[in-house]
């Protein structure tokens, strides 16, 4: 057990339960588990399945805020592990962004039998994010790494934050609130993923079922990434039209959660 106190929200089905696997959804950076309470935890409780979320050190109501750059990927991957072990039955794993590299890292180490990727992290890490951004939209990654160093705020600049991680429909007042709750990242944990890792991407020879999900309007995550990300584990990724990077709030997030509920009533 992580020796901290971490953050795993709980909402349990709303209608009869399906008696299915439970979802333990993992966020991505710079945000906590707050992100999936809004739309998807109540969505998919009434839908019947079970619903837990994690927020990782330092993130949400998790401990360790104030040390927050001396979290690493492992200590991630222990929190996750961790959140597993609270679980009645083993679950399936949604994770993303840095929340499906942890899912995969999970998947590598352990048996696990469905996960979901969304707009995930590749398994070699951020590097081809990195040159992707620096090639498309290097306003928007100077953006991130101005946010990230603290040297301003997420809420200063909305149409940066609705152009590097929403669509254009989403409304106002949804972008400031995902503003006004976003946080910096672990430092440590973002220069590991910054490290070439290319054996993560060698999978497993019988790897769990796995929904890639590609968010076609994606600035973070390109193309190319996500088909190596499906590629590892012996799919195909499905992409989402007129959604961006944070699929699970952005303005279309229910035709997100409908492809997940119907790739997971055909069996996951």
């Amino acid at each position: 057990m992580p020796p901290r106190d971490l953050e795993l929200l709980h909402s349990p089905p709303t209608v009869t339960p399906r008696g299915s696997a439970p979802l333990l959804f993992v966020h991505g950076a710079y945000a906590g588990a707050w992100c999936w309470r809004d739309h998807f935890m109540p969505w998919f409780a009434a839908q019947g399945y079970d619903c837990y979320a994690l927020s990782l050190s330092g993130h949400g109501q998790s401990a360790g805020r104030d040390t927050l750059d001396k979290w690493s990927i492992n200590d991630y991957q222990a929190d996750l592990a961790w959140a597993v072990q609270q679980l009645p039955r083993p679950p399936v794993l949604l994770g993303h962004s840095l929340g499906g590299f942890l899912a995969q890292r999970h998947a590598q180490q352990y048996e696990v039998e469905s996960m979901v990727l969304l707009a995930s992290v590749a398994p070699w890490g951020l590097f081809g994010s990195l040159g992707f951004m620096a090639v498309a939209s290097p306003h928007l990654l100077l953006g991130l790494n101005r946010f990230q160093w603290r040297l301003g705020r997420m809420d200063a600049d909305l149409h940066t934050v609705r152009e590097l991680l929403f669509s254009a429909a989403l409304p106002q007042s949804a972008l400031q609130d995902f503003a006004d709750r976003a946080q910096p990242e672990s430092a440590l944990a973002l220069a590991e993923l910054m490290v070439p890792q290319p054996w993560l991407a060698w999978g497993k020879a019988q790897p769990p079922a796995c929904l890639v999900l590609g968010a076609a309007a994606d600035r973070i995550i390109p193309v190319t990434d996500v088909w190596a990300t499906a590629r590892t584990w012996q799919t195909e990724p499905v992409f989402l039209p007129d959604i961006a990077h944070a699929m699970m709030l952005d303005y279309r997030w229910q035709s997100v959660a409908q492809t997940i509920h119907d790739w997971l009533a055909r069996g996951g």
